[in-house]
């Protein structure tokens, strides 16, 4: 439910939302066409997956996973990844004479792609591994991605043109590419949609590493999933229900949420006093709000969205988007920060918290 204050309370107003009832939903799963080419390869099949639920794959990229992708598609992968990365939308463009793709203006307003000269992007091309490299290497610059720098190892060096060779060599020593086997690069070879899936995805898990750094304060108690042993896995669980909750939103044209570290660290030791008390009241009594108290947060209103049980980000997304409270509660328009904490309790049980903030 929703209780709004009279105007001039000193009180906050808060949402409370509660998720108590289990609710069982089955993953999907690519569909299959004759061919075969609308199921990823085994190797890739779960971090395809994983990108999809992310909200990083267009869905004209949906199928024929292993056939080339084209450059605009490759584009289009590279604005997700940053938009929903970073939780802001792109608003520099660069025009070419061949295209209106609005992915590939946005990736020219950042500097990431520039043609092929004359103003010429070829937008409906195969994009080759070594093509890859470049945008990958400037789009990793634009997301404060520090790349360690390397000259490629592979058989095929001499092979690798000569502009290509550093950012090849770049996402070789970062672990983005390692090559098509016999420690082999081919790159002049076609760079099918899976593969450009599965690189984007690492480049998003580094970006949203970056994000949870960069605002920390040593000072604040953490809570839940940074003090685990399991940490980085919980912690990866958080950032992808953020991206997530953004996906929800612009889906019904709701403007991106910032992630907060601070914001984090409340929704954290909400989570693990959920594990003793698992209500919007705390187990000292007080109200849920008084968490951004603790931390010296201010906020005009807060809400609060709770679970137990589900396992991945993708579930407890989904669990929330089912219900028609939580489902309101996160796509109100007047929103602007949001953070998140998931605690793995002693019998194994995740607690999952959402704080969202005006």
């Amino acid at each position: 439910m929703f209780r709004r204050l009279p105007a001039g309370a000193k009180k906050i107003k808060q949402i409370f939302v509660f998720l108590l009832a289990a609710v069982l939903v089955l993953s999907m799963a690519p569909s299959v066409n004759s061919a075969g080419h609308s199921i990823p390869s085994g190797w890739a099949q779960q971090d395809v997956e994983r990108a999809i639920s992310l909200g990083l794959v267009p869905a004209s990229l949906q199928t024929r996973y292993k056939e080339p992708i084209s450059r605009a598609g490759f584009c289009a992968l590279a604005v997700r990844v940053y938009e929903i990365g970073l939780g802001r939308n792109i608003t520099l463009r660069k025009a070419f004479s061949d295209t209106s793709d609005v992915n590939v203006q946005k990736m020219g307003g950042l500097g990431v792609i520039d043609g092929r000269g004359n103003n010429v992007f070829a937008p409906d091309d195969s994009l080759s591994p070594q093509e890859a490299t470049t945008i990958m290497s400037r789009q990793m610059g634009q997301l404060n991605i520090t790349l360690v720098s390397s000259a490629p190892k592979f058989l095929d060096y001499s092979e690798i043109a000569e502009w290509a060779r550093s950012s090849v060599g770049q996402m070789q020593a970062n672990g983005i590419m390692g090559g098509t086997g016999n420690n082999r690069f081919s790159p002049r070879s076609s760079f099918s949609t899976e593969q450009g899936i599965v690189t984007m995805l690492k480049i998003y898990d580094m970006a949203i590493e970056i994000r949870f750094e960069e605002i920390g304060n040593a000072d604040v108690p953490l809570g839940g999933f940074f003090d685990l042993d399991d940490g980085a896995d919980l912690k990866r669980m958080a950032a992808d229900v953020m991206a997530l909750v953004n996906v929800e939103r612009a889906r019904v044209g709701r403007s991106a949420l910032i992630g907060m570290e601070l914001l984090n660290a409340a929704a954290s030791v909400r989570a693990a006093e959920c594990e003793s008390l698992y209500s919007h009241t705390r187990p000292d009594g007080r109200d849920f709000a008084s968490v951004l108290d603790d931390l010296e947060l201010k906020a005009r209103g807060v809400g609060e969205t709770l679970d137990k049980g589900p396992k991945s980000a993708d579930e407890v997304m989904r669990r929330w988007m089912d219900s028609s409270v939580h489902k309101e509660c996160i796509l109100i328009p007047d929103w602007e920060k949001m953070g998140v904490g998931v605690y793995r309790g002693d019998d194994g049980t995740l607690h999952w918290a959402l704080l969202l903030i005006t």
